[in-house]
């Protein structure tokens, strides 16, 4: 009796809540997955390691060091690595570290770090900053705020699309891209935290279109200042913000009209974006004495004129759509979106025309060691709304067949391609066509 009244109780919550189902059984399988890797060292080493070192070290330095040049926590905490230490070098004449990661996601993390230093302290471990408390905390922070990204996303997605199709995009967007990946195994950098900010973004740039009031336009700017501040790259959202209700290019003058009728909102958010932009310039003015500086001591820049948009589409190396096929279905979805959401669609595509420009103008295109094209994960709250229209457009049989095998087709690979990723099938970087291949045949070999 005990397990049949189990069993009716979870089909009833999925009956009720089947979002809510969804979002729950995302975390639990991202917490399994974490333990799996790292528990039985598939991947060895520390859960704060590379590029999340460099957005994580401001809060043991601040909190723990009481020393914003940071040398002191590299002294302690890395006594073997004095020179470039995850994009953390030698400033000035050496006199302190500059950090060229943002400040953004320590922000984020800081309530976790708090958790965790009291853990630290109650069962007698080193409160240095990096022993396992603060480990499993950064990463437990990039899943919680990768699941409050999915539930923003579901609010949104329900005004206008059924409760199946809710979930199917849910699901989709976590495993058929590589949001699962940086929700579990790499959590600590910064995509998760920009997914959800995002998603918020999303959320508040429709209350602010559709009933303008101080108190949205406030957060809105300040979710804003945020994401800038965990990715300068992340700015390009105010895109799709400033474009928001325009259905047609000639709707252009009529937004331009109502923005300035609103001014006084406009005022309000761009006041809290610069409000958001503080912490970075007072840790810049610490270490350095100037507001504003370039951290990169790499030869790293954007170049606007030569992007490189294939490859980072296309290329076996990183491509956002070999890697992860799913997404042609969410733009092919944006031809159908207008059906539902006419005032979405142009600043959805204007959005991911820029940010593809963006992103491809990085002189180091490929991004590091990676799963997919890493960058993309900020955008697929906007790219969720076009996948979303083609899952509640599709209302035939036939039609629904035919998504539903290009759905569970396109996942598998981007499944496929993560544990490979995982367990070294193929390499952190620079994938040829051959090992990719080869990565299959480990499956039945």
């Amino acid at each position: 009796m005990g397990q049949k009244g189990e069993r009716s109780a979870l089909g009833g919550l999925v009956r009720r809540s089947p979002v809510a189902f969804t979002i729950s059984v995302i975390g639990a399988l991202a917490v399994a997955s974490v333990v799996w890797v790292y528990g039985t060292n598939v991947i060895t080493g520390d859960l704060i390691r590379s590029d999340a070192t460099g957005y994580y070290m401001y809060l043991p330095a601040v909190f723990i060091d009481h020393d914003l040049t940071m040398i002191r926590t590299q002294q302690r905490s890395f006594p073997d690595s004095p020179g470039d230490m995850a994009g953390i070098r030698p400033g000035g004449d050496g006199d302190y570290l500059l950090d060229q990661f943002p400040i953004g996601e320590a922000v984020m993390i800081l309530p976790f770090f708090g958790l965790a230093h009291v853990t630290a302290l109650a069962v007698g471990t080193s409160t240095a900053g990096f022993s396992w408390p603060y480990q499993v905390a950064t990463t437990a922070a990039g899943l919680a705020y990768a699941l409050i990204g999915l539930a923003l996303l579901a609010s949104v997605l329900l005004r206008w699309f059924s409760r199946r199709t809710v979930v199917i995009t849910l699901l989709g967007i976590t495993f058929g891209t590589n949001l699962f990946h940086y929700a579990s195994i790499n959590a600590n950098f910064s995509h998760a935290f920009s997914f959800a900010l995002t998603a918020l973004i999303l959320k508040l740039t429709l209350s602010v279109w559709e009933r303008p009031r101080p108190t949205t336009a406030l957060g809105l700017g300040a979710a804003i200042g945020l994401l800038t501040l965990v990715r300068p790259s992340n700015l390009v959202v105010v895109v799709f913000c400033a474009l928001i209700g325009v259905a047609w290019p000639l709707h252009l003058r009529q937004r331009l009209r109502a923005l300035v009728l609103e001014r006084d909102l406009v005022f309000i958010g761009v006041g809290a974006f610069l409000v958001m932009l503080i912490p970075q310039s007072a840790y810049w003015y610490a270490v350095t004495g100037k507001a504003w500086v370039y951290p990169y001591q790499s030869d790293a820049r954007f170049d606007f004129i030569h992007p490189h948009i294939p490859e980072v589409l296309f290329s076996v190396r990183k491509g956002l759509f070999f890697w992860t096929p799913l997404l042609l279905l969410a733009v092919l979805g944006l031809a159908v979106l207008w059906r539902y959401v006419p005032g979405v669609v142009l600043p959805a595509v204007a959005y991911l025309v820029v940010q593809t420009w963006v992103v491809s103008s990085w002189s180091y295109w490929a991004y590091g060691g990676s799963f997919g094209m890493r960058p993309f994960v900020e955008s697929l709250p906007i790219l969720a709304l076009g996948f979303a229209a083609l899952v509640e457009h599709a209302r035939s049989v036939v039609k629904r067949r035919v998504l539903s095998a290009a759905i569970v087709l396109t996942t598998v690979i981007a499944v496929h391609g993560m544990v490979a990723y995982w367990t070294q099938q193929i390499p952190y970087d620079g994938t040829t066509w051959d090992q990719y291949v080869r990565s299959y045949t480990h499956l039945f070999g």
